[in-house]
């Protein structure tokens, strides 16, 4: 319980930073927790998701302000900053002993059933029902809040865009299917 109350302050950091993300931790380990009770995972591992989930953006502590808040398009250079952040996420993450399931978990929200994820591009058979679920969580999140430089999409719009994503085989099917059962 400590351990959750201190990510949640350091989820706090993190998303304050950015107007454009305020919250998002929050939200992703809310919905980490629905799907958790949805597959019946026991408490301990359910505690330890919505900690991977409040943790999943630390990296973006070395991430500088002007590109977090950036309301246009990032360019080359402004993205590959940008996506350092889950690897920064994995340094931090895997300094804490205990946490080597935590840090695969929130390291690896950027990664993709077919390789063409960050930062490792760690493919299908390395990833874990854990990993996938958040990796779709995270996407959900992101396209159902409002952002300074766009519209939020409802669950419809937004399950098609992820169904998209999974018929060229980026995301998990299985865990848009949960998503898509429980009521979020």
């Amino acid at each position: 319980e400590d351990l959750k109350n201190i990510a949640v302050v350091f989820a706090d950091i993190i998303d304050s930073r950015s107007s454009f993300t305020y919250k998002h931790s929050v939200r992703l380990a809310e919905l980490v927790l629905v799907a958790s009770d949805y597959l019946e995972y026991n408490q301990i591992k359910k505690e330890r998701l919505e900690i991977a989930a409040l943790l999943h953006d630390i990296g973006k502590l070395a991430v500088p302000n002007e590109i977090l808040n950036k309301s246009g398009k990032l360019d080359k250079k402004e993205r590959l900053i940008m996506n350092s952040h889950t690897y920064y996420t994995r340094v931090i993450l895997s300094k804490i002993k205990g946490f080597e399931d935590i840090t695969e978990w929130a390291a690896n929200h950027h990664e993709k059933l077919n390789g063409s994820g960050y930062p490792l591009g760690i493919s299908a058979l390395k990833l874990s029902e854990e990993e996938r679920l958040i990796a779709v969580l995270d996407i959900y999140e992101a396209l159902t809040a409002d952002r300074p430089y766009k519209k939020k999409l409802n669950k419809a719009e937004t399950l098609a865009i992820l169904n998209e994503m999974a018929d060229i085989g980026e995301l998990c099917p299985e865990c848009i299917n949960i998503l898509n059962k429980i009521h979020v």
